[in-house]
């Protein structure tokens, strides 16, 4: 009924020959599992026979395409040569007794049950192997990639297994940490590059590595690490997973990039747009500080001007009267000097005012801290009065000079005296005290009040940008940590000490200027 084409040679002895009886889907299945099994498994089978009653069964077909001998009778099977195994994959369990009596006693024949058990082992165990070997190779492909993409680029590179052993690293990576890329191999990533004997366990940064091997996603972050010459650099680290078939993280991938120098240009490109704004805050707190200084002084200069006017009228009146004698003229050469006087008042204040407003670049110089409180008490007696307080001045040191800028300085002064205005709107007394400290060769001035002081809970807050318990209408809260800024840009201090109905005492401290001039 068959005729056999497939003859085994004497060096397939070792295979296993299988002849299968029911040539439906389960033989075909069989027969493209044993043509596409890698021989690395150590399962040598083939099938040398099939028979089917029917020559249409896709097993059978198959069977007979890929030159298999096939036949309509079973029995021709065991005439084969080379049949070591018969198994019957017919789904007819009742003939299973008639083909054990046709079969030789040499021949074991499995029966449907076991025939479709076998099937299956051998589909499982070849196709489980087949997949491994296709992950392995998928593995080492990917890997190859990403080796060869990490050692043509400058940024470090390694490749990392679960235990977070470096399996390889570019030239770039073993630079970094400054060893030899073979050195490297089969160290941990944390020993290169932070030199500890454990994981990273950094409190406020993340360990990319152990996300990724938590989340199987690509991690970031920026790490400090410490080069081979003992230095330290700040690093982008990035990881990203290596999967297998499972989707299962293998390895990881670690790429390492110094940004020290971008951090460095952005540091230096941020603070010269912080600087850029302050010197505007500054500005526009100084404008606020005009605009009440401005309230101040009109009452100032109005009266000065005023007994200008009179006098003047009295000197003119008295010359188109004719009255010249010596006593007219003493009487009116002192109307005279009283006015030059009062005009050259309104002028200082004039002066003091427009010193203050001017946005000027900083011209640091020697600044007399006494004689400028004077001038800030003229510009602010006015408002005093009004206010009912009472200001007093104590300069223990005279000269007392520190070196400065003179408008920033003065600025200072006036938001702390203004504060200290605010701080007593049913009056009190504003007492300005100034020394130096020759040990530390320091100038301090305190400027206190007897105004209603702060509260416990904001005497660490009051330095701060835009913190303020003022109602609206009397300021944004930058006067504090403006003094705070400038006189820390003169290299001085400012403190306070105040409690709650108590009042309150702010002192400065600058460092004294040289008497050659100088920064000191």
């Amino acid at each position: 009924m068959g005729t056999s084409h497939n003859a085994r040679t004497p060096g397939s002895e070792s295979k296993l020959g299988i002849a299968v009886i029911g040539g439906g889907r389960r033989c075909r299945s069989l027969l493209e599992v044993l043509e596409t099994a890698d021989p690395k498994t150590g399962f040598k089978a083939e099938i040398v026979g099939v028979a089917d009653i029917d020559p249409a069964a896709e097993g059978y077909r198959y069977a007979r395409a890929a030159g298999v001998f096939t036949t309509q009778d079973y029995n021709d099977l065991f005439d084969l040569h080379g049949v070591d195994l018969v198994i019957n994959l017919t789904g007819n369990k009742d003939l299973c007794p008639a083909i054990a009596r046709s079969a030789p006693a040499h021949i074991p024949v499995l029966p449907y049950p076991a025939a479709v058990l076998f099937q299956e082992i051998v589909h499982e165990v070849l196709t489980a192997s087949r997949r491994v070997a296709e992950q392995a190779d998928e593995i080492h492909r990917t890997k190859s990639f990403v080796r060869a993409v990490a050692q043509a680029t400058i940024v470090g590179a390694m490749v990392l297994d679960t235990d977070y052993r470096i399996q390889w690293i570019n030239k770039a990576g073993a630079g970094m940490a400054g060893i030899d890329e073979k050195e490297a191999l089969g160290k941990y990533c944390f020993q290169v590059s932070h030199h500890r004997v454990g994981p990273c366990t950094f409190a406020d940064v993340a360990c990319p590595m152990q996300e990724t091997l938590k989340t199987g996603l690509t991690a970031h972050a920026i790490h400090e690490h410490m080069l081979g010459d003992g230095s330290k650099v700040f690093c982008d680290v990035t990881t990203f997973p290596l999967f297998n078939k499972a989707r299962e993280v293998v390895e990881v991938v670690e790429f390492i990039r110094d940004i020290t120098s971008d951090i460095n240009h952005e540091v230096e490109r941020r603070t010269t747009a912080l600087k850029k704004d302050l010197a505007k805050l500054v500005q526009e707190d100084k404008l606020i500080a005009l605009g009440k200084m401005v309230a101040s002084v009109a009452h100032e200069i109005n009266n000065p001007i005023g007994s200008i006017i009179n006098f003047t009228k009295l000197v003119r009146n008295a010359l188109r009267e004719g009255d010249l004698d010596e006593a007219g003229i003493a009487r009116y050469e002192r109307y005279l000097d009283l006015s030059l006087r009062e005009a050259e008042r309104c002028g200082r204040i004039v002066t003091n005012l427009l010193s203050f407003s001017r946005q000027q670049a900083v011209d640091p110089k020697t600044i007399d801290l006494g004689a400028m409180l004077d001038d800030i008490a003229a510009l602010t007696r006015h408002k005093l009065e009004l206010a009912d307080i009472e200001f007093r001045k104590r300069i223990y040191d005279e000269p007392l000079c520190v070196w400065g800028d003179y408008t920033q300085i003065q600025q200072c002064f006036v938001n702390l005296i203004f504060n200290a205005i605010e701080a007593m709107p049913e009056g009190g007394r504003l007492t300005i005290r100034g020394g130096r400290d020759e040990d530390r060769n320091e100038a301090w001035l305190d400027v206190s009040d007897t105004g209603t002081g702060i509260a416990e809970e904001h005497l660490s807050s009051i330095f701060e940008p835009f913190f303020t318990t003022k109602t609206d209408g009397y300021g944004v809260g930058l006067g504090l940590s403006m003094v705070y800024g400038i006189i820390r840009e003169h290299r001085g201090r400012i403190t306070v000490k105040s409690e709650a109905g108590k009042g309150a005492t702010f002192r400065v401290t600058l460092p004294v200027a040289p008497e050659e001039g100088g920064m000191p």
